[in-house]
């Protein structure tokens, strides 16, 4: 890059420029150099790693979804990965106790084909099948992948709520259909542990789950529940796992366990957001950017939403939350580019546009 009074490499690390802004210093002998000096990098489009479905299960999914989608484009957000509820044909667990586990609702696979083969548009939806902690089943992992699933989530919440066993995930069964997820190359997006205090900032109340669990005689907590979840990503190097809402644990600790799991992720859900009128202190913003910067191929852009319920599901204030943080912390071109769809592109498979 041509140095000038305005620009120069050392500044560029610190404070960089869309690629633009530079390639217009050298573009026709420098004619149009200065031009638009102030603008910053954006990401060329955003992939939305964690949304839900909760829309009604008797009608077409594509018409569930189409408010939220018509004004989610406006923020460059191309891509979005489902999360459908799904329980096996024959399962034994019975459906009303699974209706009460989410607010979302269940389908069995041949459900999900009926209601989302509408979707037509298979560049820009994508799916994760959110399994129930009481059906280990290989068999229902492979109808999944065969039905053109991307991904599988998992959530601790009702382990929790309902004092099942912490290390639940390490039972034979569950063992076994763990290593067939990873035979069929499916990531797992998992919310493994629950804060306790609350949070104010995001409105997160306080003890959730857990006040539920102690009633339900729950001794354990959540150092328990991470460290067999950290047991998992080693039993299963083959598995990508994707820590929900940065394991609710602070950068400092993730830091060690990215360089200890190599096949470990978290999403920017929830723990990541900077509200509208709302900025970074100083020295905040400086140790979040180089721990993004520095573990940007480990971070996916993620919002938690929920999308199908009715005609104003997409929540703007929030998604607009959530990329703020990721835009004021003035990340270089690629590593916005890693978080907000890179990442996600190359952890699924899926094709980068």
């Amino acid at each position: 890059m041509k140095n000038t009074s305005y620009f120069n490499d050392e500044l560029e690390k610190q404070f960089p420029h869309a690629d633009d802004v530079l390639e217009r210093m050298e573009a026709e002998n420098g004619f149009a150099a200065g031009w638009a000096m102030h603008q910053k990098p954006v990401p060329k489009y955003v992939f939305d790693n964690h949304i839900h479905y909760n829309g009604p299960k008797d009608l077409p999914v594509s018409q569930c979804i189409k408010a939220s989608m018509n004004n989610w484009e406006i923020y460059k957000a191309t891509r979005a990965m489902l999360i459908i509820n799904i329980y096996g044909e024959s399962s034994d667990c019975d459906i009303p106790e699974y209706a009460q586990s989410s607010d979302f609702p269940w389908f069995t696979v041949e459900d999900f084909k009926k209601r989302f083969d509408d979707l037509t548009d298979k560049t820009r939806i994508f799916r994760t099948a959110w399994i129930h902690h009481k059906e280990p089943n290989p068999d229902l992992i492979r109808a999944v992948a065969a039905a053109g699933f991307n991904g599988i989530k998992l959530h601790n919440a009702p382990i929790i709520e309902t004092n099942a066993p912490y290390d639940l995930w390490l039972s034979d069964k569950w063992q076994e259909t763990f290593k067939t997820m990873g035979e069929c190359d499916l990531p797992v997006l998992i919310h493994v542990t629950q804060r306790l205090p609350c949070s104010e900032y995001v409105g997160g109340r306080r003890n959730a789950y857990w006040s539920v669990g102690w009633e339900n005689g729950v001794t354990y907590g959540n150092e328990d529940l991470l460290q067999t979840f950290l047991k998992c990503c080693k039993l299963h190097p083959n598995i990508k796992f994707i820590g929900a809402h940065q394991l609710h644990i602070g950068w400092e600790r993730l830091n060690e366990l990215f360089a200890e799991y190599p096949n470990l992720y978290v999403d920017t859900t929830i723990g990541c957001t900077l509200k509208t009128y709302d900025d970074f202190y100083p020295h905040d913003k400086e140790y979040l950017r180089n721990i993004f910067i520095k573990h940007s191929d480990r971070i996916l852009f993620g919002t938690d939403r929920f999308w199908g319920s009715n005609e104003s599901m997409f929540d703007d204030t929030t998604f607009d939350q959530h990329l703020r943080f990721i835009y004021r912390l003035d990340l270089p071109a690629d590593v916005l580019n890693n978080i907000c769809h890179g990442n996600i592109e190359r952890i699924y498979n899926i094709d980068p546009l």
